[in-house]
């Protein structure tokens, strides 16, 4: 078993989570939607384990993908006029939500390819092993 990724470990992650509590929690539905199929309930099945210090890399990829998925730049789910409404303490001011958007954006890519990649590397072990073997 792999030892637990905690917010002392990675401060990116922790960088990532200091950007979502600048959000609205989860009471704040019309953000963040509603039922069991919501993207609060997606959210918490991975930030749950991650603030409990249990977090795997799995969890942080999954929190990661769903920051880009659901919050990143040009989504379709939540677009940057709803981030800016519900940032705490901006007042709606656009820059802002711009910043965060970015912000997140860079961040959460950071972590999906920091747990991702050698998942997605798969069989070739050495990083750039395809260009080593192309004539």
């Amino acid at each position: 078993m792999t030892q637990p990724i905690t917010l002392a470990d990675d401060p990116d992650l922790a960088h990532l989570i200091d950007l979502l509590d600048m959000l609205r929690g989860p009471e704040a539905t019309s953000l963040w939607g509603e039922g069991d199929h919501s993207i609060e309930k997606k959210f918490a099945y991975r930030l749950r384990p991650i603030l409990n210090g249990q977090g795997s890399a799995q969890d942080v990829d999954y929190l990661a993908v769903y920051v880009l998925k659901y919050l990143g730049k040009d989504n379709t789910h939540i677009p940057q006029e709803q981030i800016t409404k519900w940032l705490r303490g901006v007042n709606g001011l656009p820059a802002a939500g711009h910043a965060w958007v970015e912000d997140a954006t860079r961040t959460a890519w950071t972590l999906v390819t920091r747990y991702s990649l050698p998942h997605w590397r798969g069989y070739r072990s050495t990083p750039g092993q395809d260009w080593l073997t192309t004539p």
